[in-house]
This record gives structure tokens, C-alpha cells and sequence, in this order.
């Protein structure tokens, strides 16, 4: 959007409802001032939804309506530019199917050394807390990331890394979404939880410009910022409307790498997360490897799971929806494992996987 020369350009801009706010009498000369400058300016109309609190919030400078109660119903629902934007898990994670209802709404926005930080929704699932935040740095930026610390009924979580992403949000080039798949160890689904989320010290990356990179290199920065802060939401949620739409289907498979034997074990599935639990024997190996498996539905679909955790005992591989979610009218699931030992070169799209074993198939018709 092309920003107007003159701050009561952005008045114009705007639509929104006068009827929603109190109305005050201006003056004779409020009256004339307002009126040459609605004259000078175009009458172009942009989605309020967008713009506009970025607009209203511009609006604040403007020394004719900071003097009435109309200009100060402006700022209070302005002051925030993510007030008026939602992006809910299902955005960030790509799903297409309707998870609302697994969603627990939470829509509470904190304000820290000039970052607002908005906790949209979170979803509770077998050893995981998904996390969806909108992030306004007031600093134009490539990508954003944070620490956290999790609190659950009173007591701080061990949590065992994370999966997810980011993005901006339109052609913002300072307000972006960030999904984070917390893994977290025997997390309760039956009751409700009191949750304590305390999101740190928020890092945030440009590039280098008009430099063309290739799969694997190393990526370099034209700058990296770090805002400390703190930003804390505290909210009750709970896993029982998921719970009772997930799915469990035992897996009798295995395959040896080296002297490594990997045992496929479960398939967990839901409408938000489809998951294969699966339990390692090194027999003393020093190596490690990153497992996939690939293959397609009984409709023809593409299907791959990628190892999103593992430890020194067993391993999860997670549904990437990268060929889309997995189809609910899909009745059976054939797969083929491949690795590639750690460290990778090249990353989880690397040609370097090699196939490690027999196809199986995953029978999902008698679960329905």
C-alpha cells in the first residue's frame, strides 16, 4: 500500500462506522480543517481488516481529535496493531481441514519494549502443546524466533524441542505468525490445565539482499537483532475434545540400519497431528539417523512422515502436509523406510536418503 504525503491522508483511508462511537460537536474551525483536508486527498478504499488499525493508530498524531472523546475511542481500540488480526493454528500448520473446535482461543495480546506479542489459540495433543502467536516487531525484518519457558499447574516443563515455522502476514514487513509444536513429555489430556506460557528475548533476522542461495549453504545476515523482554500469558486449556477424536492402529514392522534395529510400533492419529511411535536398539552404535518414510495412500495420494523427536531410546515420525492434509477418506496407507546418518548435508529433502526397507501397509478401514 502506498502511504499517502500527509498524515490525514490516512483518514480516508479508513473505513469503519461512526455509529459504533460516541459522537462530540467539533468547533467551527475543527469543522473547516477537516473539511480542506478531505478535499486535498484521494478517495481510495483498502480492507479496513488489513489496515486499518495501522492506519487509526497513525491517526493518534492527528491534534483535532486527540482534543475530543471521538479521537480517544479511536486510540483505545487502536493502539494495537494486531488487535484487529487473527491467524489461527490451522493457518500456520497449513491444515485445510476445520480445527476449531480442537482450538483453545485465547486472543490475549503483551506489549514489551516496543514488540507486541498476540497468543491467538493452542491445541493440547499427546506430548505436544501447538502454539499460534502473532508477532509485531515495529522493525522490518526477514524472520522472527523467541525462547519460552512453559509452566504447567504451577510446575516448569521439560520440553524436548520443537517443530514449526513463520511468516510474515500479507506484505507486512513487521508483523508475522509463529507456530511452535512444543514436545512435551506425558502431558495430561483429561483435565484442564492451568498453563503459564513466558515467551524471551525475541530474535529477529534480515538477509542479504540479491544473494542467491542453494539448499544447504549456510545463510548469512544483513542484520540480526535481539529485543530483550519478557511477554506472559496465563490461561486454562484442555485436550478432551481431541482425545476423543484420535485414533490408535498398532504397527508390526522393522528394519536394521548397521547394527541399529528401528521397530515401528503405533500409528496416532487425529484431525490435527498423524503420528508413527517407533523405539530404537543401537546395540552399542555411535551413529544416528534421520528416518523417513514415504509412500502413498490407497487413493494414489503422496504421503511422508518425517522424525520430528527422538532420544537415545525411541523416535516419532510426524505427517508433513507438504502434498496435503492426509485424506480422511483414505483407507489405507502404504509406506517405505529411508535414512540418511547425521549430520545431514543437505537437509530432509537430500537426495542422500537410501531406502533401508520393505514396504508395509497400514490398514486404517477397520478404525473408522
Amino acid at each position: 500500500m502506498k502511504k499517502p504525503k500527509n498524515i490525514y491522508g490516512f483518514l480516508n483511508d479508513m473505513d469503519f462506522d461512526i455509529d459504533d462511537y460516541e459522537k462530540e460537536e467539533l468547533n467551527d474551525m475543527e469543522k473547516k480543517k477537516l473539511k480542506d483536508d478531505f478535499k486535498k486527498s484521494n478517495k481510495k478504499k483498502f480492507n479496513f481488516k488489513k489496515v486499518g488499525s495501522i492506519a487509526a493508530a497513525l491517526l493518534l498524531t492527528v491534534g483535532i481529535l486527540n482534543q475530543t472523546g471521538f479521537g480517544r475511542d479511536i486510540y483505545a481500540m487502536a493502539e494495537s496493531k494486531l488487535s484487529e488480526l487473527t491467524y489461527s493454528i490451522g493457518n500456520a500448520l497449513n491444515i485445510e481441514r476445520d480445527i476449531e473446535k480442537y482450538s483453545n482461543v485465547i486472543n490475549k495480546t503483551v506489549e514489551n519494549n516496543g514488540v507486541e506479542v498476540k497468543l491467538t489459540d493452542v491445541i493440547i495433543d499427546k506430548d505436544e502443546l501447538i502454539l499460534s502467536t502473532l508477532i509485531n516487531t515495529n522493525n522490518p525484518a526477514d524472520m522472527v524466533d523467541f525462547d519460552y519457558d512453559i509452566f504447567i499447574d504451577g510446575k516448569k516443563i521439560r520440553h524436548y524441542g520443537a517443530t514449526g515455522g513463520t511468516g510474515k502476514i500479507d506484505n507486512s514487513e513487521e508483523i508475522f505468525f509463529v507456530n511452535d509444536s512444543v514436545d512435551i513429555k506425558d502431558i495430561n489430556l483429561k483435565d484442564d490445565l492451568d498453563i503459564k506460557i513466558v515467551l524471551k528475548n525475541l530474535n529477529y533476522y534480515a538477509y542479504e539482499k540479491d544473494i542467491e542461495y542453494k539448499e544447504g549453504e549456510n545463510v548469512e545476515y544483513e542484520y540480526f537483532n535481539k529485543v530483550k523482554g519478557k511477554w506472559f500469558f496465563e490461561f486454562n486449556a484442555s485436550g478432551n475434545e481431541l482425545t476423543a477424536n484420535t485414533y490408535s492402529v498398532p504397527i508390526k514392522c522393522s528394519f536394521n540400519i548397521d547394527n541399529q534395529k528401528y521397530s515401528l510400533e503405533e500409528f496416532r492419529y487425529n484431525p490435527i497431528n498423524q503420528k508413527i511411535y517407533g523405539l530404537i536398539d543401537y546395540n552399542n552404535s555411535k551413529k544416528s539417523y534421520d528416518i523417513k518414510l514415504e509412500g502413498y495412500d490407497n487413493l494414489g495420494n503422496q504421503v511422508e512422515f518425517y522424525m520430528s523427536r527422538s532420544d537415545k531410546n525411541s523416535f516419532i515420525l510426524k505427517y508433513s502436509n507438504m502434498y496435503n492434509d492426509l485424506s480422511d477418506k483414505a483407507n489405507s496407507i502404504t509406506l517405505a523406510p529411508y535414512a540418511v546418518e547425521f549430520p545431514e548435508k543437505s537437509g530432509r529433502m537430500s537426495n542422500d536418503f537410501k531406502l533401508v526397507g520393505e514396504e508395509f501397509t497400514i490398514d486404517l478401514e477397520n478404525n473408522k
